[in-house]
Parts: C-alpha cells; sequence; structure tokens
C-alpha cells in the first residue's frame, strides 16, 4: 500500500472526502479532553513535576490528531500516524509502570520497552495482528498489570488494581466496538468506531492519572 492510497475501513465511511467520517473524526476530540485534563492532573503533582506524565499527557493529544487524521484524510501516512502514536504510548506506559509502581530505576525500566515489542511481535506471529488482534497484547497487558497490583503486598499498590481493572473492563468493551463495526453497519450506519475513541480516551485517562497519583505518592523519594 502507498502512502498516499486511499483506505476506507469502516462503516461510516462510504465515500472519499474529508468529511465522510463525521462520527469517527469528531469523536478523537475525546483524546483531546482527555489530555488536556491529564496535563492539568501533572501540573497539580507536587512538589514535582515528573517530564515522564507530562509526555503521557502529550502522546494522548498526538492519539487524538493521527486518529484524526486518518478518519479525515483516510491515506496510509495518516493511517501510520494513527498507529504509530497509539504504540508509542502503550510502550511508553510499560516504561513509567515499570517505574512508579514496580520501583524499577529508569535506566532498566526503559528495557520494557523493546521487551512490549517482542512480547506484540509474538503476539502479531500467533493471531496474524490484523484489525482488532493488533490490539490482544493491550489487554493482556492491562490484564496483567492488574494482577500484579492485585498480588503485591504493599497496600498502597493493591487499591491500583481498582484502576487497571476497569481500565481493563473498559478496554475489554471498545475492542468489542471496533471489532462490531461493520458487522452492524447494514442496521446502524454510522458504526460503532467512534464509540471504540470515546471507551479508549477514558482507558487512556484512567492509566494516566493513576500513574500520576501514584507520582504524587512517592514524591519526591522516587
Amino acid at each position: 500500500m502507498a502512502w498516499t492510497d486511499y483506505i476506507d475501513d469502516y462503516c461510516e465511511r462510504t465515500e472519499p472526502g474529508l468529511l465522510a467520517e463525521p462520527l469517527n473524526a469528531l469523536s478523537n476530540l475525546a483524546f483531546i479532553i482527555a489530555a488536556v485534563a491529564l496535563w492539568l492532573a501533572v501540573r497539580r503533582t507536587a512538589p514535582a513535576r515528573p517530564g515522564s506524565l507530562y509526555v503521557l499527557a502529550v502522546l494522548l493529544a498526538l492519539i487524538g490528531l493521527g486518529s484524526g487524521a486518518f478518519h479525515t484524510i483516510a491515506t496510509g501516512w495518516a493511517q501510520f500516524l494513527d498507529v504509530f502514536f497509539i504504540a508509542v504510548f502503550i510502550h511508553v506506559y510499560v516504561v513509567c509502570f515499570l517505574h512508579w509502581f514496580l520501583g524499577v530505576r529508569w535506566s532498566l525500566a526503559w528495557l520494557g520497552a523493546p521487551g512490549f515489542a517482542l512480547f506484540n511481535a509474538l503476539m502479531a506471529w500467533i493471531t496474524g495482528g490484523e484489525g482488532s488482534a493488533s490490539y490482544f497484547p493491550a489487554i493482556i497487558g492491562l490484564a496483567a498489570f492488574t494482577i500484579v497490583l492485585s498480588a503485591s503486598k504493599d497496600p498502597a499498590l493493591v487499591r491500583y488494581r481498582l484502576w487497571f481493572g476497569a481500565a481493563t473492563g473498559a478496554f475489554a468493551v471498545s475492542l468489542t466496538l471496533r471489532s462490531v463495526d461493520l458487522a452492524v453497519c447494514p442496521t446502524f450506519t454510522p458504526g460503532t468506531h467512534f464509540l471504540w475513541h470515546s471507551f479508549n480516551a477514558c482507558v487512556l485517562y484512567l492509566v494516566g492519572r493513576a500513574a500520576v497519583v501514584r507520582a504524587r505518592e512517592l514524591t519526591p523519594e522516587v
């Protein structure tokens, strides 16, 4: 597929044009709203303002912009931006989780990014990595985070299982909505992909805000 090829993958799009997916495009505002809310939450983190958390807020906004570009311009390069910023957020969050929740120092926590990339490649080899299957590693990762926190002997960590459990459940709903988009097309012409955006914005805000609250607990010790 060339960078400029036209892509029509979603129920709502029936023809080329910037406004051919109004709900899919506008629903990306949820990511922008979540990014602003997360940024403001980081600003309130005292006495320090951890840069890694600001990075999460910026990446959350870029997800909205990348996805917005894809659902308006609908070309190969726009699709790349859509997928790229989501992937970067996920890998950076793995690093942040290792540091803020498990106490791994940054120099070692960054090994989590290539580690997750290898896991992602393995899952892509097993499942084919197409469509919604490409997000299986993400939901497995969220579930794993929930289990790790639930099994912790530190009561301060155990309480975060509710944050990640809720994020895992919301992402399961989100992934289902993404998967049934084309199937519901005959009876619900807008499709369900716009709801995928809305739920995902909530998921990413939840995990981002959990990291902010945890950092506030640890600052300035960490």
